[in-house]
């Protein structure tokens, strides 16, 4: 299953602020980027598998994203330090105590059983959207990560929609359950398109 959740038109050249960000000057178009980042995003998640490190604590959180993404971009692993035009999205300043909240959330719940297994992976997935550490990658990141703890914890790890073969169907659907769990608090359209 593929960590994109984006139409991605390949043909495109690469913005000149992107570049900025790029760790690799040569890079033309969306589809060399993509490419790069795939195989990048591959070897994050051979390292979640792999690693001895604590996955509860949210420094490997951040570690994730530079394994991730630390090939290809600057910014990896780096909470951001910029306002996105999405209010959804917290401030910079909110961030990393966000996400030092979320990790004692997270342990706690998984201590003391506060939420069915699924339940509780869906708000830490929609927790982490919103939070939106890093300038680039969050979904991506977002994704591993709930199958990172979820592998760790014997908990069910997400298929996100597998069962849907029309990528925009699916794309939409996931959009509109991470806008309903934000926005309603409500899951339930998340978890079913979780698993």
């Amino acid at each position: 299953m593929s960590l994109f959740f984006k139409n991605r038109d390949g043909q495109t050249p690469l913005q000149e602020e992107m570049r900025f960000d790029l760790k690799l000057k040569h890079v033309q178009d969306m589809t060399e980027l993509y490419e790069l980042e795939s195989e990048n995003n591959a070897e994050g998640i051979a390292w979640s598998r792999s690693t001895n490190k604590d996955h509860l604590e949210y420094n490997t959180w951040l570690e994730l994203h530079k394994q991730m993404l630390g090939n290809v971009w600057k910014f990896a692993g780096l909470i951001r330090k910029t306002e996105l035009a999405n209010t959804d999205f917290l401030m910079p300043y909110d961030i990393r105590p966000t996400l030092l909240e979320l990790e004692k959330d997270l342990k706690y719940w998984l201590s003391n059983k506060t939420y069915p297994p699924k339940e509780m992976m869906a708000i830490f997935h929609e927790r982490l959207l919103t939070i939106h550490p890093f300038k680039d990658g969050n979904g991506r990141w977002s994704r591993v990560l709930v199958e990172f703890i979820c592998a760790r914890e014997g908990i069910e790890v997400p298929n996100w929609g597998a069962s849907i073969t029309n990528d925009d169907e699916r794309r939409a659907k996931y959009i509109e359950a991470i806008k309903e769990a934000r926005h309603n608090y409500k899951h339930d359209d998340l978890i079913k398109i979780m698993w």
